[in-house]
């Protein structure tokens, strides 16, 4: 009986569903620009950048803003996926 009522109450939207965790977007300090580049988010991590309009430019837990050509510098490499 339970998992029937569990079921109509998932099927309803009624059943609790666990939050999921958001990363913290952060934005590019002010006064930062890169003339002649574009500014990118490095994934320190992964060591894979994001171009701004892309879905983790900024959240990714652990990066940092920088210009493409200093990224490149280091040995990072722009995202495949366009994500």
């Amino acid at each position: 009986m339970r998992v029937i009522r569990l079921t109509l109450l998932c099927l309803l939207g009624l059943a609790a569903t666990p939050a999921l965790a958001q990363t913290k977007t952060h934005a590019p300090p002010a006064g930062m620009s890169c003339p002649g580049d574009k500014l990118v988010w490095v994934n320190t991590r992964s060591g894979v950048y994001h171009f701004q309009g892309e879905r983790y430019f900024g959240s990714t837990k652990n990066g940092k803003f920088m210009c493409e050509r200093e990224a490149d510098k280091e040995g990072d490499r722009p995202t495949h996926n366009g994500q």
